[in-house]
């Protein structure tokens, strides 16, 4: 075949080939139904893209012609045609079509205009010019009124040339505008696992739009309240750790996302890419209740964690880079995706009063490496890459400080929270210790490698975690031993853990004298 969908929420595969579709189950691998594109309708000359639609339960098939593209809707799980179009020009991009469940209908962007399209028949429900750009973000209020702002996709930004951010109320069922303001910002899309960084929301007649800090407006007439935002893009901010020959690039989680407790907020107020302050604001009213002393020459202030009266930051440290990279080999210019962590200095873990806004203390022991860290009661457990630190939140008094050689798995990039172990996960395998001791609990070397991960997470079902080698070799861990199982796939391949972890789905993408494959691995 050419290509795969996964879709592990649901539990199912679809695999494809120039010629004809199947739908797998993937517990079982069991066929439910496969077809040929021109039994499933005689309108489709060709497919050329396929796009799953997974929460919908629909697969679009794309026959593109200049001017001519026609999509079909397909019940996913019976192969059965629920529609055909040629009505859609110009969607090229899955951020094209976004299903809204409470509506059961997809929002389709093209160049002339937004449309609402019932998902089993294809009505059209409406149509508007005044909303450019594809949906960003959306949010139902009480009232049954929709918000939306807008954003560029990458693949079709051409077609939406001086763009302009909106955020819209719109009625869902006539698609009138109630009302239409502008947002700050630009809502970025990660390169290669595509999650939207943007999160917006509807409380107590106020729309909360979570995008490079927070802007509140009114729900009623769309006024903005307050905001604390900043207009520097992560990705500047580092982008000397840009590599060579990288086409496209991305840098996340370079600055924490807000932290709501009760009626505050926690928010990094990035003035410029060298000036950065911590602020408490009322999340009500937008009054500023404090603003932290500068925290000088931070590049990156990757987390931010609130204990009781205590607010606790982690300047520098861990960031994700994605990025795609042009290379030669053998003569011949090749691209690879790649998916990393990179330590952004200066380093160090600073407290706060949460009512005052006073700094409590400063550690500066990780100031020649810093992985990340997390909160385990009254202490930070923080990691310098080569020593594991626990240090009480009140007095940043250490509890402990281990050295990791005896682990066995190089410099650690990463460690993670998980049942009462520090998940150590180092350049070259993984180790686990006790968070109340730091006494070693178990190690297991694998090769230079990186953990996978989806939306941030690692670690899936009962302690299931897998790291991957620039080669497309796999070490599927289970963390509750510390014993994993290894996986040699083809270079370049992609992978997968299923939700319940108990599967590895590994695509070798094939080449014009080899097909794609698509391997189902028992992860225990």
């Amino acid at each position: 075949f050419n290509s795969t969908g996964i879709d592990d929420q649901e539990g199912y595969i679809y695999a494809s080939s120039g010629k004809e579709i199947s739908v797998i189950k993937n517990a079982t691998g069991d066929v439910l139904w496969t077809a040929r594109y021109k039994d499933i309708s005689e309108e489709l000359g060709k497919v050329d893209d396929i796009m799953p639609m997974w929460d919908a339960k629909v697969l679009f098939l794309f026959d593109r012609k200049i001017g001519k593209d026609k999509i079909a809707a397909v019940d996913a799980m019976t192969g059965k045609l629920l529609w055909v179009s040629g009505k859609y020009q110009d969607v090229e991009d899955m951020d094209n079509v976004v299903y809204i469940p409470k509506l059961d209908a997809f929002a389709i962007t093209t160049k002339k205009n937004l449309t609402m399209i019932k998902v089993r028949s294809g009505e059209e429900l409406w149509a508007t010019e005044k909303f450019k750009g594809i949906v960003g973000a959306w949010a139902f209020g009480s009232d049954g009124s929709m918000v939306m702002i807008n954003m560029k996709a990458t693949l079709i930004g051409s077609l939406f040339a001086g763009l302009k951010n909106q955020i819209v109320k719109i009625n869902p069922k006539n698609g009138d505008i109630l009302w239409d303001q502008t947002y700050r910002g630009v809502v970025e899309r990660k390169i290669l696992t595509k999650e939207k960084i943007v999160n917006m929301e509807v409380e107590n007649n106020k729309v909360f739009l979570y995008m490079n800090g927070i802007q509140v407006f009114d729900y009623a007439d769309g006024k903005p309240l307050w905001s604390a935002v900043w207009d520097a893009s992560p990705s500047d901010v580092v982008k000397n750790k840009k590599p060579i020959g990288a086409t496209m690039f991305g840098a996340y989680g370079v600055v924490a996302e807000p932290i709501v407790v009760g009626d505050y907020i926690y928010v990094i107020d990035m003035e410029n890419k060298r000036n950065q302050y911590l602020k408490k604001y009322e999340i009500k009213t937008g009054k500023m209740v404090w603003r932290s002393a500068e925290i000088k020459d931070a590049r990156a202030i990757p987390g931010i964690h609130v204990s009781g009266d205590k607010v606790i930051l982690q300047v520098g440290g861990l960031v994700e880079l994605q990025y795609v990279q042009k290379k030669l080999e053998n003569g011949n210019w090749v691209f690879e995706n790649h998916i990393e962590g990179e330590n952004i200095k200066p380093l160090n873990v600073q407290c706060f009063n949460a009512i005052t806004g006073e700094q409590l203390w400063e550690s500066d022991k990780m100031k020649r490496g810093m992985t990340n860290l997390f909160l385990d009661n009254n202490n930070v457990i923080v990691c310098s890459g080569k020593a594991l630190y626990s240090m009480d939140i009140a007095t940043g008094k250490e509890n402990y400080e281990l050295a990791l050689k005896e682990d066995n798995v190089g410099v650690a990039s990463m460690i993670l929270k998980y049942k009462d172990q520090v998940i150590v996960v180092g350049e070259k395998g993984v180790s686990s210790r006790k968070m109340s001791d730091g006494s070693l609990t178990g190690s297991s070397k694998f090769k230079s490698s990186q953990p996978l991960s989806m939306n941030g997470k690692y670690i899936y079902g009962d302690g299931t975690m897998a790291l991957v080698t620039p080669g497309s070799d796999f070490g599927v861990y289970n963390l509750n031993t510390m014993t994993y199982k290894r996986f040699d796939a083809r270079r370049g391949a992609s992978a997968y853990l299923s939700i319940d972890g108990l599967s590895l789905y590994v695509l070798e993408s094939g080449n014009m004298m080899r097909k794609s494959k698509l391997t189902k691995l028992s992860a225990k």
